[in-house]
């Protein structure tokens, strides 16, 4: 009878309208505050209440089998909370529960026979429910014990966590099992409650605010996604190929049994995949548009900055300026355009939780953004700077505002200088050239110049890529924003993709992060920290992580890339015409970076970007108009910090170029000239490398009968000239008559030997090496020579012979050309071995040197 009782009041309240159930009463404190001014932890998290609830999606049907879809949620929360102490929750939406994990540790629910949770994955649930917070694992739709398909972030699948929000408001119904009509009710809950997690569930986070829904009080988005579009393409390049199908096959891949305890009864990698129909992933193929990388619907839908405009609750957001797999611009063009109060993080690292790379400070911060935001406790949380940067690696400095307040943009004009050398990067239109010129260097799809080959030896070969660069910077630059790279270019194809990036280049190693696995690893030799409330079964002990570091003299702090047909819009492809120049806006990624003195600011354009969306048109020769090209740079300051940073300089001193050659005399038998080589000068200035000089007549043309007067200068990339040089060259027209003196040479082929070699002494019984030597002279008037000797044999004593034959080497033993008496080493080698038996007298060998020629 009590549960038909309490059945009767949930439906009596949702039916009366309360935009509650927790409005009916008047709830106690659920709370109190410890000595720092934070909710302290009162409550036990061993004996806290562990439920599992499923909340229908109205209008929701993804596996299209006639039925509401359901979301799962897992709460716990205090004992204590109920109609009387009521308690916030904190959410963390997300399709990893079941398949591919949670946090650095990967992490997954584990559900007991009873059907509730003994483990929830990452910290916080152990730290906020003893502080009198419910935490609740809510499972997306189509993953993990909710039921449905999961359609890549869709309007569906954010229709189910905003479900999540109704139901703790009261204004939907919530069940006791998958396909049950026991409804529970959330009297628990006091009407504050907060979405948070990395990645695919910050992202719906995201999503869920996006649309306005009442209760939702605050977001705390990690490395997420605000537009799937954005994740998956850049300027109509695609990243991925049928991205959408194969992020949904990871997700519904459910671990075994051994890490879930108990397996979701239904198969959603299976039941998802049906065929003939309805194969809800296959659908996925056909929607999302990857033979063209235009936005269209299926982005569109998924799209939440169109609806940012409808967000209500505080964000805190945090992203790492480094996440090559959900990159900065996913944070930037959802913060830019939120109109509440927030607050922002942004790290050296990629796609990295701050709990683990600033833990300490990132617990103490959450800790009091929930208590102000869903306990309404008056701290400093939002009387702190707005944003926090890691500047260096585990140096952090705060700052009022991202962009930084005085941040605007400044265009850098890419200049040209010489072919096939770097161009310069100043404020104002220059350079020698009018146009640089390069080729995309892929031969196949996945076969490139590398993002390393590209970056290094910025001054040496440009034939793959076209490369600027600032003067060394005299004071730091500071750059707040998101660059573009302004290109004013023409292709020899129809198209090509277009990649740029940003480079700081020092002649000294700097350390930075090493972008590689995100910039950090796993500490497995310090001990685990523990933060919060442990059970059994349920340890509130992680590891930390090591940032993983490079020394190193040049440092990409951020990309970009566009199609080509993208350039006017990424709604529609439209081909160039090939030699016709167009405009096109390469957008980078946002940054926050310093500049250090002494270090240059390198553009780098290319073709296709290796490993950075998938590869077009191969081969595309580029030609840059280095007149009007700029790189639009976010500098904090402005036009005036960009001049004081001295890296952009308008150069006015010409080359010093070395003196021209004394004046020369040349004979020719030619009535009408000679060609005449002479030494170039050679130049140097302070800022161009590499100033060209010009020698007019230039070396190694024909110069005519008489003088001519050569005339010599240097100029430098900004095309100043240093002050002429100039010498005479005269050239006389002589004329000639042949005749001479003879004298014949005999053929000769004559060797001479000296005194006869002598080994001494033969010590019998005693193992040795001897060694005797002679010398020849060689007279040879050949075109070539040989030095021979007879075959050695043995020396001979009588009847007698020793045991090992003697050795017999010239140096040297050949020549090439005739010589005269040329001195001849002979040397001879004869060995004695302990057991060889010598007769008395003297060993001796009569040997034939013969001196022979082929071309006598």
């Amino acid at each position: 009878m009590a549960g038909i009782a309490a059945s009767a009041l949930a439906l009596a309240a949702i039916g009366a309208g309360a935009t509650s159930a927790q409005a009916q009463t008047t709830p106690a404190p659920s709370y109190q505050l410890g000595a720092d001014g934070t909710t302290a932890p009162i409550y036990s998290y061993a004996d806290a209440i562990r439920e599992r609830v499923f909340v229908p999606v109205a209008g929701v049907d993804q596996d299209q089998d006639g039925v509401t879809d359901r979301v799962a949620i897992d709460i716990i929360r205090p004992k204590e909370s109920g109609p009387d102490k009521q308690v916030p929750a904190i959410i963390d939406d997300s399709p990893y529960y079941t398949s591919v994990g949670r946090g650095n540790e990967t992490q997954f629910i584990h559900t007991t026979a009873a059907g509730n949770l003994d483990f929830f994955p990452l910290f916080v649930d152990n730290y906020f429910v003893p502080r009198g917070y419910a935490y609740i694992a809510a499972e997306a739709v189509g993953t993990a014990f909710s039921t449905g398909c999961p359609l890549h972030g869709g309007p569906g699948d954010v229709a189910g966590f905003k479900a999540v929000i109704d139901w703790l408001e009261g204004r939907v119904q919530g069940f006791t099992s998958v396909a049950g009509n026991v409804p529970v009710v959330a009297s628990w809950a006091n009407g504050k409650n907060a979405m948070i997690g990395k990645s695919y569930d910050g992202t719906f986070a995201n999503g869920v605010a996006a649309t306005g829904v009442d209760g939702l009080t605050t977001i705390v988005p990690i490395s997420a996604i605000s537009s799937w579009y954005d994740y998956s393409r850049m300027g109509g390049i695609a990243e991925n190929s049928n991205y959408p199908r194969s992020l949904d096959n990871s997700i519904t891949s459910d671990q075994p049994a051994s890490r879930l305890g108990v397996v979701p009864p239904v198969n959603h990698n299976t039941a998802c995949q049906k065929t003939p129909i309805p194969d809800v992933f296959n659908y996925l193929n056909g929607v999302d548009g990857d033979e063209t990388g235009d936005m269209n619907p299926f982005w569109i839908d998924r799209d939440y900055t169109k609806d940012v405009s409808k967000v209500k609750a505080a964000v805190f957001e945090t992203h790492g300026l480094n996440d090559g797999n959900v990159m900065p611009k996913q944070f930037s063009q959802w913060w830019t355009q939120l109109n509440v109060p927030k607050k922002l993080w942004l790290s050296n690292e990629g796609h990295v939780d701050p709990f683990d790379y600033r833990r300490d400070q990132w617990v103490d911060t959450l800790h009091k953004w929930f208590d102000h935001w869903l306990y309404g406790i008056n701290n400093d949380v939002m009387s702190q700077p707005q944003v926090d940067i890691e500047r260096e690696p585990g140096q952090w400095e705060t700052q009022a505002s991202w962009p930084a307040a005085a941040s605007s943009t400044v265009n850098g004009y890419l200049q040209g200088t010489k072919p096939g050398a770097a161009g310069a990067i100043n404020l104002s239109s220059g350079g020698a050239a009018d146009t640089v010129t390069f080729k995309d260097g892929f031969t196949s799809s996945s076969n490139g110049p590398t993002e390393a080959t590209q970056i290094a030896n910025p001054t040496g070969s440009q034939a793959n890529r076209a490369v600027f660069l600032t003067a060394p910077l005299k004071h730091d630059l500071h750059l707040s924003g998101t660059p573009y790279i302004d290109l004013f270019a023409s292709l020899d194809k129809p198209q090509s993709n277009i990649g740029a990036m940003l480079v700081d280049y020092n002649s000294t190693p700097f350390t930075k992060i090493n972008p590689a696995n995100d910039g950090v690893k796993t500490d497995t030799a310090t001990p685990r920290d523990c933060v919060g409330d442990s059970t059994p079964a349920d340890s509130a002990c992680y590891l930390r992580i090591i940032k993983n570091l490079q020394s190193t003299t040049s440092f990409r702090f951020t990309r970009g890339i566009l199609d080509s047909s993208n350039r006017d819009s990424l709604y529609s492809s439209s081909p160039v015409t090939p030699g016709q120049e167009y405009e096109f806006k390469v957008e980078q990624e946002p940054v926050d970076y310093i500049i250090p003195a002494g270090h240059q600011l390198g553009v780098i354009v290319e073709g296709n970007f290796r490993s950075f969306g998938l590869a077009n048109t191969l081969g595309a020769t580029f030609t840059i108009d280095t007149k009007k090209s700029t790189v639009q740079l976010p500098v904090d300051g402005g036009a005036g910090a960009a001049s004081a940073s001295g890296g952009f300089i308008t150069d006015s001193t010409a080359p010093t170029m070395t003196p021209v050659p004394a004046d020369m005399t040349v004979d020719s038998t030619d009535a009408t000239g000679a060609t005449v080589n002479f030494a170039t000068p050679t130049a140097t200035d302070d800022i161009d490398p590499n100033p060209i000089v010009t020698c007019t007549p230039a070396s190694g043309t024909k110069f005519k009968v008489g003088t001519t007067t050569v005339t010599c200068a240097a100029k430098d990339a900004n095309g100043n000239a240093s002050a002429s040089g100039s010498f005479n060259v005269t050239v006389r027209f002589v004329g000639t008559a042949t005749g001479g003196a003879s004298g014949a040479v005999p053929a000769t082929l004559s060797l001479t030997l000296g005194t006869p070699a002598s080994f001494g002494a033969f010590a019998p019984g005693v193992a040795n090496d001897y060694t005797a030597s002679t010398t020849a002279t060689v007279t040879s008037t050949a075109g070539d020579a040989t030095l021979s000797v007879s075959d050695p044999g043995h020396l001979t004593n009588g009847a007698f012979s020793l045991a090992s034959p003697l050795q017999v080497s010239f140096a040297p033993a050949s020549w090439t050309g005739p010589v005269s008496n040329a001195n001849v080493a002979i040397s001879f080698a004869q060995h004695i071995g302990a057991n060889d038996a010598l007769r008395t007298g003297t060993y001796g060998k009569t040997l034939t040197f013969t001196l022979s020629t082929t071309t006598p």
